[in-house]
């Protein structure tokens, strides 16, 4: 299987100059890239997205500067259930 542009972009995005040329390795890794930008997105805009609240600004504010739809920001702004 041959990448496609999209795919062979994201690829360049997520790897960079670390590819492998086995296109699964790297999809697995570029997955393993995309959880841990995840898992960086959640921890940081927590307090982000919190501390503009706490300023005052408002969802739709944020969602116009942003571009980050206003339920995606309150999620983040919230913390974890506990477990």
């Amino acid at each position: 299987m041959e990448p496609t542009p999209g795919l062979d972009e994201a690829l360049v995005e997520l790897l960079g100059d670390s590819r492998t040329g086995d296109l699964v390795a790297d999809l697995l890794a570029a997955g393993r890239e995309l959880r841990r930008r995840r898992e960086d997105n959640t921890r940081f805009g927590r307090p982000v997205f919190a501390a503009l609240r706490e300023a005052g600004v408002e969802w739709r504010e944020i969602e116009a500067a942003t571009g980050i739809p206003k339920s995606s920001a309150q999620r983040w702004a919230e913390a974890p259930p506990s477990t």
